[in-house]
């Protein structure tokens, strides 16, 4: 995330309903068949260097990209640890990848993600499962900006039906989070859930929410102190 760039915190209630109900409505992914897809996110299950992830995520993002109609979006996987918080000596928050875009004109463009390969605290290299999840987390946000032209990418119900709807068109179903309807109440604080305005970059996803987190911790190890 990029300091220099302004944020602020909007919550569901505060949201344009055009933007908040459209994310909550689409639950599938507009798309041509793209049989590569398939084998490239099985070989992702099977790489856990930087380099590798990054030569073949970004070939399956360029699959995703032509399949959806959307502008290419660039990957990179930063062989350094999650960005994260603590408070009192234990982990807060830590930021699995990001997305971004520039806002030009109404159009998304030079669309961005970025993982971070090794975890906040111990260090280790992100289980592929993880790394995938994140992979199609991104991806999905940049499907909101650039294919269904929201002026925002909130985690709404819709959004994570969508990142279902990928996971299991790919065959890796099981790498993304449970059908959950999205909590009655405000959303939680996120940085990818911005005003709108020409020209500015958009992050998203920068911090998955609590649920997924610790569904990710019970299926692929103990929470991280």
């Amino acid at each position: 995330m990029n300091g220099a760039t302004a944020l602020a915190v909007t919550y569901a209630g505060h949201m344009p309903r055009s933007a908040y109900e459209r994310s909550k409505s689409v639950e599938t992914i507009a798309w041509q068949e793209h049989p590569l897809a398939r084998s490239l996110a099985l070989r992702l299950l099977q790489e856990s260097s930087g380099e590798s992830r990054q030569a073949i995520g970004q070939a399956l993002l360029d699959v995703l990209d032509d399949a959806a109609g959307l502008p290419p979006c660039k990957l990179t996987v930063a062989d350094r640890p999650q960005r994260h918080r603590k408070r009192e000596g234990r982990l807060e928050m830590k930021t699995y990848g990001y997305y971004r875009c520039d806002w030009d004109a109404g159009e998304a463009r030079r669309g961005s993600i970025r993982i971070y390969n090794l975890t906040a605290i111990r260090q280790q290299i992100l289980s592929p499962k993880v790394f995938l999840e994140t992979l199609l987390h991104e991806w999905v946000h940049h499907y909101d900006f650039a294919g269904l032209r929201l002026d925002r990418s909130p985690h709404t119900s819709g959004f994570f039906a969508r990142i279902r709807a990928v996971a299991e068109t790919l065959g890796v179903g099981f790498v993304a989070p449970p059908k959950r309807e999205a909590s009655i109440g405000p959303l939680r604080a996120v940085d990818d859930v911005v005003p709108p305005g020409p020209s500015r970059l958009r992050p998203g996803g920068t911090d998955p929410p609590t649920w997924i987190r610790d569904q990710i911790a019970a299926l692929f190890g103990r929470k991280e102190p």
